[in-house]
């Protein structure tokens, strides 16, 4: 698949179509938790049980991250993803009818794992019919789906009776349902035979040579690193703001209203970064929007009424929206015929910290510790996530298959 001009009625029908993957992705990662405050009591979960069972999802996409990325250079990135449609679809709906704790975790990792397989795969499709210059700002526009979905989630909380969380699965899973025929039908398809290295202003490959070599070791591991430290606490913040402004004493339908507020900034965040790191060196976006994390996480601990909501629009600006610089460095760094697989591993690795996050929430809150405290403990990580994305962008160029810029 060669690099399209940007303008191309071709190229925005695939990010368009992948923008809605992305929907029911941000819809699903978010549904559990603004479905928290009704689904917890109704299964009598404890804290801990609460961010296992956020975890459990994570967990599924994790795998399904890692076999979506292999599977999709032998059949291709678009039937993979029809495939993860169908898989989610049906787990979510699977979720409405979960008869206990146990049968529940077992049903959110299956709904991960065909989550999981969908995301290397969009980042990989965009990467491959974008041109390089406007490759951050194409995934950006792809990338919103995902706040689009979360604040789906919360808008559909809003809108349901105190409690009532069966809903929000419902629409995960006939929505998915509905759109893998036309993902069939109108994604573009793109095997290890077919795909191209991607064009870059830096380097580009003669006629008939073959494909680099994927990056260092050391490249790699830094980014798998950068990932898990920022997804930990990007999922922390999307499963437990809604239980955290309850906690702080505000109402569910408040709680709801945070997770869309969280998800406005993420848009407005993805779309801003986006287009700034397409135009400056990434290292330079990254400064900025590891500063606003940090900066939002204080915020939202030391914030009282409505500061705390304006918490939770600096946190989707940044934290969410920052989340889209790591997913533009990622395809460039490995050659076609392993695009899927080098994706797949990062967006793997980032699960990890996807798990981590809620599960170290419940643990912090199951200890005693405070609502407010629970952003502030997340600061370290966001430290380290920074310094090996940094360095990732400040990287000898002989490390790497390409540029990102």
């Amino acid at each position: 698949m060669q690099p399209a001009n940007v303008s191309s009625p071709a190229v925005w029908k695939t990010v368009f179509l992948c923008s809605l993957v992305a929907v029911f992705e941000g819809l699903d990662i978010q549904s559990m938790g603004v479905a928290a405050p009704g689904l917890a009591p109704a299964f009598r979960l404890t804290p801990e049980q609460m961010g296992q069972v956020m975890s459990a999802s994570t967990v599924g996409m994790m795998l399904g991250a890692a076999a979506g990325g292999w599977l999709s250079d032998r059949i291709g990135r678009s039937r993979v993803i029809v495939l993860s449609m169908v898989v989610l679809a049906a787990f979510s709906l699977a979720t409405v009818v979960a008869p206990g704790y146990s049968s529940l975790r077992i049903i959110r990792v299956l709904a991960g794992f065909g989550l999981g397989g969908a995301s290397p795969n969009l980042i990989a499709i965009i990467a491959e019919c974008v041109p390089s210059r406007n490759r951050t700002t194409s995934l950006a526009w792809m990338y919103i789906g995902f706040p689009v979905g979360g604040a789906a989630a919360g808008f559909v909380a809003s809108l349901t009776a105190a409690g009532d969380w069966r809903p929000i699965f419902y629409a995960g899973g006939l929505g998915p349902l509905l759109l893998a025929p036309v993902l069939l039908v109108g994604l573009p398809e793109s095997t290890r035979q077919d795909a191209q290295p991607l064009e870059t202003p830096r380097e580009k490959l003669a006629p008939g040579e073959s494909s680099p070599l994927p990056p260092a070791a050391g490249v790699t591991l830094r980014l798998w690193a950068s990932y898990f430290f920022t997804l930990l606490v990007v999922y922390l913040l999307l499963n437990w703001l809604p239980s955290l402004v309850v906690a702080a004493g505000y109402s569910h339908r408040q709680a709801a209203h945070s997770a869309i507020i969280l998800n406005a900034g993420a848009i407005l965040g993805s779309l801003a970064l986006g287009r700034l790191t397409d135009r400056v060196m990434p290292r330079n976006s990254l400064v900025i929007a590891y500063l606003g994390m940090a900066a939002s996480l204080l915020v939202l601990a030391l914030g009282h009424g409505e500061s705390l909501f304006a918490g939770a629009f600096l946190a989707g600006f940044f934290v969410i929206g920052g989340q889209l610089i790591l997913y533009a460095m990622a395809p460039a760094l490995y050659p076609a015929n392993v695009r899927g697989a080098g994706v797949g591993a990062a967006v793997a690795a980032g699960r990890l910290g996807s798990i981590s996050g809620p599960v170290l929430a419940g643990l912090w809150l199951g200890h005693g510790f405070g609502p407010n405290t629970v952003p502030l403990l997340a600061v370290p990580g966001l430290l380290v996530a920074f310094a090996a994305a940094i360095s990732v962008a400040r990287r000898p160029a002989s490390e790497l298959v390409g540029s990102y810029r």
